[in-house]
Formats: C-alpha cells, sequence, structure tokens
C-alpha cells in the first residue's frame, strides 16, 4: 500500500511538473501567435503612410512618450482650432495603427475636443512585438492621460477603441483609474480574448481535440501568466473590467459581426456597473465597421451619448 502511494504520488508530481511545462509552452505560444491568420484579418499595422501624410499637410503633432518598460510609444495629437481643455484618446484595432482612427477625428473636433491617436505597442511606429492583450496596454494608456493632463493640460480625456482598442479601453476604465476618465465608447469589444481564442484557434487548426487539452492545460496557462506577467487572466478579460465600471460607457456592435457575436456586447452592457450605460447596434453591420457603414447614425449615436452624459470641463 506505502509503494502505491509513493507511486501515486510521484506520479501527481511528474503531472504537475509536465503540466507548469506546457503551460507555460502554451502561454509564450499565445503572446506570439499569427492571430491575423488565427481570426481571419489583415494585417495593416505598417502602412502609416496616410496618418504621416496628414501630419506633414495639416500639421498634425507627432508625439512620442516612453512606456513604462521604456518602449516608445508613438502618437498624432491635432489639436481643436477652437481651444478647448477636453480631449479624447482613440485607439485602434489588432494589427491596425492610428491610421485606423482618421475617420473619427472630424467628428471629435465638431464635438469641441482634441483628438490624440495613438499607435498601441507593437503596432504602428510604436516599439513593440504586438500586442499584450492588456498586459501592458493600460500602463501605456495611463502614460498617454498623463501626457494630455501635463503636457496639453487637459482637464477632460475620454476614450473611443475600436475592436482590441474597445477592449483596452474598457480595461484602463474598469481598474483603480478609472476616475480620471470622462467616458467611454467601446465599438466592437471582445469580453474573454481566452474563449475568443479558444474557439478560433480550433476552427483554424480543424482540430477539435484542443478544446479538451485546453481545458486540462487552462490551470497550468493562468500560473504561467502570473509568474510571467504577475497578473491574473481576470485582469485582462474586459467581461470582468465591466464589473468594476463607473464611468458613463457606450457599447457599439454591429448585428452581423461574425468575429465577435453581437450577444457579446449584449453581454458586456448588462455586466456593466456604470450608472449611465448604453448601448447601440448596427443593423446590417459586419465587424468593427459602423463608422464606414453607417455613418450619420454612427456619429448621430456618439453625439447624443456625449451630451447625455458628460460634465463640461470648466
Amino acid at each position: 500500500m506505502k509503494k502505491l502511494r509513493n507511486l501515486l504520488l510521484l506520479l501527481a508530481v511528474i503531472a504537475v511538473v509536465f503540466g507548469c511545462y506546457v503551460g507555460n509552452v502554451a502561454y509564450n505560444k499565445f503572446m506570439h501567435a499569427p492571430w491575423d491568420q488565427i481570426l481571419g484579418i489583415e494585417n495593416h499595422k505598417g502602412r502609416v503612410a496616410t496618418v504621416r501624410a496628414r501630419e506633414k499637410n495639416e500639421n498634425w503633432e507627432a508625439v512620442n512618450i516612453s512606456g513604462r518598460d521604456g518602449l516608445k510609444l508613438r502618437g498624432t495629437y491635432i489639436a481643436n482650432p477652437d481651444g478647448t481643455g477636453k480631449s479624447v484618446i482613440l485607439l485602434h484595432g489588432l494589427y491596425q495603427n492610428r491610421a485606423m482612427s482618421i475617420p473619427f477625428v472630424d467628428m471629435y473636433l465638431a464635438e469641441g475636443r482634441n483628438v490624440l491617436l495613438i499607435d498601441q505597442r507593437g503596432h504602428g511606429e510604436s516599439e513593440g512585438e504586438g500586442t499584450t492583450w492588456g498586459l501592458r496596454e493600460t500602463d501605456d494608456i495611463d502614460g498617454w492621460v498623463r501626457w494630455l493632463r501635463n503636457q496639453k493640460n487637459q482637464r477632460s480625456v475620454g476614450l473611443h477603441g475600436v475592436s482590441l482598442g474597445a477592449a483596452m479601453a474598457l480595461l484602463y476604465a474598469g481598474n483603480e483609474r478609472n476616475g480620471d476618465i470622462a467616458f467611454v465608447i467601446a465599438d466592437s469589444s471582445y469580453g474573454n480574448i481566452i474563449d475568443l481564442g479558444k474557439e478560433k484557434i480550433t476552427a483554424w487548426s480543424d482540430n477539435r481535440d484542443f478544446l479538451t487539452g485546453y481545458t486540462v492545460l487552462l490551470p497550468f496557462f493562468r500560473a504561467a501568466m502570473f509568474l510571467h506577467t504577475r497578473k491574473t487572466m481576470g485582469q485582462i478579460e474586459p467581461a470582468r473590467a465591466v464589473q468594476s465600471l463607473t464611468v458613463p460607457v457606450l457599447f457599439l456592435h454591429g448585428a452581423n459581426d461574425a468575429l465577435i457575436p453581437v450577444q457579446t456586447a449584449e453581454a458586456l452592457y448588462e455586466a456593466c456597473a456604470s450608472r449611465q450605460k448604453y448601448i447601440h447596434i448596427f443593423a446590417d453591420s459586419a465587424h468593427a465597421v459602423g463608422i464606414e457603414t453607417n455613418y450619420n447614425e454612427y456619429r448621430r449615436t456618439v453625439d447624443n451619448f456625449l451630451h447625455r452624459v458628460e460634465i463640461p470641463a470648466d
């Protein structure tokens, strides 16, 4: 009996050690996976010619800050000609860059705000290998907010993100810093990147056995993430962040979104703790293209939201 017990204990130790090893491998693969292929999206993160031309021709200000880990982060600041102490930070989607946010500029200038377009780390002209899904991005956003307050004397700062950018805005606003933000507009956010990823990886690899392995290895994956980053999975889940959100928030989504189902936006809205929360669904619109397919409706929805919830900055 004692030999059997010792054998079982040895097997258990081996299983844990093996699980930790595989969990670490899975974490590294997750952080460096070809997500453009897995998610079926086009890679435009290096195409910055359009925004650089606007900087040159329209005197938009090229700006840089350093992330907490020393990476150089790139942005473009567009001052409102009327002069104002209010700004919005525009956050682009995965495998995009700050040029993706250009269609939103005129809308916010007309709303009396200055506009800051940023390249998220690993995108555009910002340094880094790629997204960290919120492990580092919330610190980056905090750096940009402080830049606006300290360098541009901005008293009111809002966030408007699309897809990955929407998720990052929710993560930032859902933590202890949320009192610094005037509002959040989350266009086409996911709720849980791990749940989204496992389904997409399964379809991409055409291997249904992946789900079984995923379930077994998830605890080890979570442990590896914590050891690498000192952060938990919950800290990069917008679905959890909204439960602590107190600032005004508008959820936008396309009814025909094949990448992130519209039910995700509805679930985020229901879970959101903010007393000023709103949701708008664009009919016949796909993923993250509401500004293109329903421009007038999009602008009217954003205008109505801002007029309804904002406390003007003096």
